[in-house]
Parts: structure tokens; C-alpha cells; sequence
């Protein structure tokens, strides 16, 4: 079975991104995650592939039981299995463009360090998928906080 080449980055519902390191981040997953079959997720790696999948445990049967039982009473944790679709393929500028409008539907997760305008500017500028991970995390995901303050402070001083 094919599958991607991680980090992922992971835009789903059309305007969200996360960033998926490895795979082992989606070996467990709550009963609710394993009834949905379509997650509106689309993953970019590093090689160019854009996929999609759904999760798969062993240990969980879909029934109605189950299912009223996961939404009401108790979402317990499941070993689970990703299962890949490999779904196109796509250059640099698509998952910029993808990234780019996700920060402008952005709720204060992607700019809660940082304003969207300079986030905007270092996605535009990427040239790789290696470069697009690396100011996701500076920005959203593995934030120095102290480095985007020591930033802010350069900005404002020379802007005076």
C-alpha cells in the first residue's frame, strides 16, 4: 500500500491547516473519528502527492449502539490505522494558495503569535514544501515565543 512521505500538511474543511510531523500521530483516535468516512482533509507531502484517508481500528464496530453511545456517553480512545488514498499530484504554489487562504479564514489560531499580513508574507516567499513547514511551525505549531517577540520589538523600533 502506498503511502505519504511525512510531515503533512494537512488543510481540511476548506480552511484549516494542520501539520501532521508523523505518522504515529495517527495511530489513536476517539469512536466519533472512526464513524467519519470523509474528514474533508487534504494532505500535502513532501514530494509533491496530495492524499486523502479515513482511520480504521480492529477494535471498533459501527453500530447504532456504538454510535449513539460515542456521542452521548463515552468516546473512548481507539488503536486506529490510516488508510491512504492517493489523491493528485501538486506544486509548490497550490499549497501556498491553500496555506494563504486558510490564514485569511484564520480564528486566532494561526495568528496567535503573530499577525496574519507577516505570516501571509513568509508563506508567499517559500519555494519548497520544506519551507512552508518551517514557517508554519515558527508561526502556529512550534512557536519561540520568545523569538516572535524579539521580532515584533525589531519591527516596531524600525518603524519609528
Amino acid at each position: 500500500m502506498e503511502k505519504p512521505e511525512f510531515p503533512l500538511v494537512d488543510i481540511y474543511d476548506s480552511h484549516h491547516v494542520d501539520l501532521i510531523p508523523e505518522e504515529e500521530n495517527l495511530k489513536k483516535a476517539p469512536a466519533t473519528e472512526l464513524l467519519i468516512k470523509d474528514n474533508h482533509s487534504l494532505l500535502y507531502d513532501k514530494d509533491g502527492k496530495t492524499w486523502r484517508y479515513f482511520l480504521k481500528s480492529e477494535f471498533f464496530e459501527d453500530t447504532l449502539v456504538n454510535r449513539v453511545v460515542a456521542h452521548t456517553l463515552y468516546n473512548p480512545d481507539f488503536e486506529v490505522e490510516p488508510v491512504w488514498e492517493y489523491a493528485g499530484e501538486y506544486h509548490i504554489e497550490d499549497l501556498k494558495e491553500e496555506v494563504l487562504r486558510c490564514i485569511d479564514y484564520d480564528e486566532g489560531i494561526i495568528t496567535q503569535y503573530e499577525d496574519a499580513d507577516i505570516i501571509q508574507k513568509e508563506i508567499s516567499i517559500c519555494f519548497s514544501f520544506e519551507d512552508v513547514v518551517a514557517v508554519l511551525n515558527k508561526y502556529v505549531f512550534d512557536v519561540d515565543e520568545d523569538l516572535i517577540l524579539a521580532e515584533q520589538k525589531r519591527r516596531e523600533e524600525n518603524d519609528y
